[in-house]
């Protein structure tokens, strides 16, 4: 039988392409990009005013003009708020409202829906602050002969830095500000594995549902690709080429891709029993049929080597994702066949890319894919949760949405130029990193 019973039954978006779930799919049919140079931002995060090169990382998936304040209440939760957490604290009150729950939430003992079985749960990672930030500081801790003196640091830090400036960065505090906004009083946590942290803390909203732990959870993930640190540490991350028009620079599964376009991103859902949903009258958006986790060590993790060189192929395994896959269509009970549309997880990375092929040929996939990387470049965190708001969409309204490329796309790579219908009661959501993690989520029609 099935692996789950729980539903979506509200979900919520804030990306480049779109705020909220209509704009950001009708973005994806009319094949719109989220693409531009990075001088272009309006979130005060660095622009390539002087230091111009590489001209690859400086191009990106920046959310033009968004505004928290629509959205954060009390505002003054703002000032413990980074940008991904505003991101996300966004993304869950559309979720919320989309549900139909925006009259029962924050919980009430008194309520349909008590505190205490309302869970958040989401994906997540390391958040940056700028370095101006700490500005002021570094400089008081230079002596007069120039050198700098790092005992002074936490004397300095105590008058300047403000005293909740770490709230703002920790990685838990978008489970945190959404649990205490809606008196979520039930499990609450954040799963930091790299790309597959959303979809990874899917699969534990799941498990608090299924352990009786909470009768409504709200999930999801966030992150970013653009901000300051992020731009100056990508880890094993090739930089991208910066392509004409730019709005193409972000190219899945293209073979001739060096690397990967940042973004920024958040996504929620709010996932319950069919049996829950039932009794409040909703009806579902999806279901979640089944899941998985694999993990197989790429081959730069079992060599203890960290490459961001595009000629390098030790990112990715194809052994974890193809696992990933089976095991979720096995326990789907559904054959390869059945699946109507693929979200891949394609970055532009050529060896992870190729890993993802690799997984898919194997195992006798033939629906068509969508990377929504194409159009808003890799969003961290926050990918497996778009993708999964992707996949539900893609379900409930029936059609298969296209993938932004260039003539150059992979011969295993079954991209879209236009939208399509749905062929097929499945979709199935690819997560996976350059380490070895990979997800696999199976969705089906409601």
């Amino acid at each position: 039988m099935p692996r789950s019973h729980v539903v979506i039954t509200g979900m919520g978006v804030v990306s480049s392409i779109g705020i909220g779930c209509d704009p950001f799919f009708e973005s994806l049919l009319d094949k719109r990009s989220g693409i531009t140079s990075l001088a272009n931002r309006t979130d005060g995060g660095p622009k390539p005013d002087t230091v111009k090169e590489p001209p690859g990382l400086w191009i990106g998936g920046p959310i033009l003009d968004f505004d928290a304040r629509q959205y954060v209440k009390p505002r003054k939760a703002m000032k413990v708020m980074c940008r991904e957490i505003q991101t996300a604290f966004a993304a869950s009150q559309i979720a919320v409202d989309s549900a139909g729950l925006g009259d029962q939430l924050p919980a009430s003992v008194d309520g349909p829906l008590k505190p205490s079985k309302v869970g958040a749960v989401f994906g997540s990672e390391m958040f940056f602050g700028p370095p101006s930030e700490m500005e002021d500081t570094m400089r008081a801790c230079f002596l007069e002969d120039g050198s700098f003196d790092a005992r002074r640091f936490g004397t300095v830090a105590m008058k300047q830095v403000m005293p909740l400036w770490m709230l703002k960065y920790l990685p838990n505090m978008p489970a945190c500000h959404v649990g205490i906004a809606l008196n979520a009083q039930g499990p609450n946590n954040s799963v930091l594995m790299g790309d597959i942290s959303a979809q990874a803390a899917t699969i534990e909203a799941i498990s608090y549902l299924e352990r009786g732990l909470a009768e409504l959870v709200i999930t999801g993930g966030t992150g970013t690709r653009i901000s300051t640190t992020r731009l100056n540490y990508r880890g094993d991350m090739p930089i991208p080429d910066l392509v004409e028009p730019v709005e193409m620079s972000s190219r899945p599964h293209d073979p001739t891709s060096r690397g990967v376009v940042g973004g920024e991103g958040a996504a929620s859902l709010v996932l319950e029993s069919a049996s829950h949903a039932d009794r409040r009258g909703v009806e579902p958006i999806v279901r979640i049929v089944s899941y998985a986790n694999r993990f197989v060590p790429s081959q730069g993790m079992q060599r203890s080597l960290r490459s961001s060189d595009a000629s390098n192929r030790t990112r990715g395994s194809a052994d974890a994702i193809r696992g990933a896959i089976e095991t979720a269509l096995e326990d789907a009970e559904i054959s390869a066949k059945q699946v109507g549309l693929v979200v891949s997880h394609g970055t532009g990375d050529p060896s992870c890319d190729a890993a993802e092929r690799e997984a898919i040929e194997a195992v006798e996939l033939s629906a068509p894919l969508v990377a929504t990387i194409a159009a808003l470049g890799h969003t961290g965190a926050g990918c497996g949760a778009i993708d999964l708001v992707t996949g539900a969409l893609a379900l409930a309204k029936g059609v298969a949405p296209p993938t932004l490329y260039h003539d150059n796309i992979a011969p295993r790579a079954n991209f879209l130029r236009e939208p399509a219908s749905l062929r097929g009661d499945y979709v199935l959501c690819l997560s996976h990193s350059s380490e070895g993690n990979a997800s696999a989520i199976v969705l089906g029609s409601g």
